[in-house]
């Protein structure tokens, strides 16, 4: 009897619950989005001399001519550009002035940079290298001097 009281209820329950009618409320409202994209630069060196040799013909002219010595691609979202950051010279030589297409930068002790504008998509360049060499310098087989990175601005 008691079970049967029980099943009862249940159905009358789960009747009642199912027949009353379900309202869905809708509400709208306005929202504002920002969104800051933050400058990325990758820099992708194709090419350049892993030494370069040193000559006492070289020496006597106080220089080495290095024409498109390296070879790279540059791929920036930087709306602002950005700049090679070249890493300082040593060893035989005392300065390598580098050339991008018509900037050049005198890279010493303390390194140099070169800007570029924003150019979208990826862009290719050639390095112009030329190594001014110590006073000290002697001939030999010497790593490449040039190193570098890019960064946004």
């Amino acid at each position: 009897m008691m079970r049967t009281l029980r099943t009862i209820l249940l159905l009358t329950a789960t009747f009642v619950i199912a027949a009353a009618p379900a309202y869905a409320d809708s509400a709208s409202a306005t929202m504002a989005i920002s969104v800051q994209v933050i400058g990325r630069t990758l820099l992708t060196v194709g090419q350049q001399p892993a030494s370069i040799e040193v000559t006492q013909s070289d020496i006597q002219r106080g220089y080495i001519d290095v024409p498109a010595a390296v070879a790279f691609q540059v791929r920036s979202n930087a709306r602002e550009g950005y700049s090679l950051q070249f890493k300082p010279v040593d060893g035989p030589f005392a300065q390598a002035k580098v050339t991008w297409e018509n900037s050049t930068a005198a890279v010493g002790a303390d390194g140099s940079s070169l800007t570029h504008g924003y150019h979208q998509g990826t862009t290719p360049g050639r390095l112009d290298v030329r190594l001014v060499l110590a006073a000290d310098a002697t001939p030999g087989s010497y790593s490449w001097p040039v190193r570098f990175a890019a960064n946004s601005l």
